[in-house]
């Protein structure tokens, strides 16, 4: 396969089955093009040629991504190409970026999503029951139709933000905080795990109130909040087991303060599949959050670290149509 110096596939393009456009009565096939963000930071950023390969043959741009780079000024120049799907190859974080880009696209003109994943965690990828192997998992675009996914949708003083997959505020940002290049490269998924050792033993208590769909929790004692769309997070951590970004709902996980002992037992419940059974942990379904706290709380969306204060969360359903695995849905 060949490429020019922008990164446009310049060989032959090949078609998709026709029933991806299943609404256009009379065509029975189309070429396709793809836009291909892909992070050389990522986990498995070495894997990127090999996804060259197995990517099919349609005509593609690939974009490196950087700080600077206005990914919605891409996608929009591509929609002049007639853009079918925007693949986002490399973690959480690349996900994060392209939703986020995407959702400034008006919905009648907003392009599917295609997730590669070649992070360290993937953990919206696992939701979405994509396979880790590139081969299996650029066959899922090849063969199978996309579907309305929800992203969350947050906003504060002055800002406005989305993300796909799992919001964390409290102390799970100081863990975050932690996680340096080195320490993701050596311990791999469990990196979270391993930036929690140095924060268990001075866990920070933040005074919450919460209103959720109209039903209020107030001065609650918290250690962390988590507002999931998808099931895990910081490395395939399973903090809302209960969680599908197809049912227009927030899964809300409030983790009361106690002792380091009420920690182990947190812990101990998520190694066991009954996280949401403890006594440390209130959680709620809703449409709707808002969140107040004090000192306030700062949150990490799907790994990036957001120093605003978010106010309120807000399911916005199937505002992006995503590529899934056979067995989304089935667990």
């Amino acid at each position: 396969m060949q490429y020019t110096a922008s990164g446009r596939c310049v060989e032959s393009s090949v078609e998709f089955p026709a029933r991806y456009l299943k609404n256009q009565k009379g065509v029975e096939k189309r070429t396709m093009t793809n836009l291909v963000f892909w992070n050389r930071g990522s986990g498995k950023a070495e894997q990127v040629e090999r996804l060259r390969t197995a990517l099919p043959s349609a005509t593609s741009t690939w974009v490196q991504m950087t700080r600077d780079l206005d990914l919605r000024e891409s996608i929009e120049k591509e929609l002049h190409c007639k853009c079918d799907i925007v693949f986002a190859a490399g973690g959480d974080g690349t996900v994060n970026a392209v939703v986020n880009a995407l959702m400034k696209i008006d919905a009648a003109r907003r392009p599917c999503m295609a997730v590669i994943p070649l992070g360290t965690a993937n953990d919206f990828a696992g939701t979405l029951a994509i396979p880790d192997e590139i081969d299996r998992a650029v066959a899922l675009y090849r063969d199978r139709q996309p579907i309305p996914i929800d992203v969350v949708r947050i906003t504060g003083r002055g800002f406005q933000r989305y993300y796909a997959n799992v919001a964390a505020g409290g102390n799970c940002v100081r863990v975050s905080e932690e996680l340096t290049d080195e320490i993701k490269s050596r311990w791999g998924a469990f990196s979270y795990l391993r930036g929690a050792v140095g924060v268990l033993a001075d866990m920070k208590s933040f005074r919450v109130n919460a209103e959720m769909d109209g039903q209020r929790i107030d001065d609650f004692d918290s250690w962390a909040v988590l507002v999931a769309n998808g099931k895990t997070n910081a490395g395939r951590i399973a903090v809302a087991p209960e969680a599908s970004p197809v049912d227009g709902l927030l899964d809300v996980v409030l983790i009361k303060d106690g002792d380091v002992m009420d920690m182990v037992e947190i812990v101990a419940g998520n190694l066991l599949g009954n996280f949401l059974e403890c006594e440390q942990v209130i959680y709620r379904q809703a449409q709707r959050l808002k969140l107040y706290s004090d000192p306030p709380m700062r949150f990490t969306l799907d790994g990036e670290v957001v120093d605003e204060e978010p106010v309120e969360f807000e399911c916005v359903p199937g505002a992006i149509r995503m590529f899934c695995g056979p067995e989304f849905g089935q667990t």
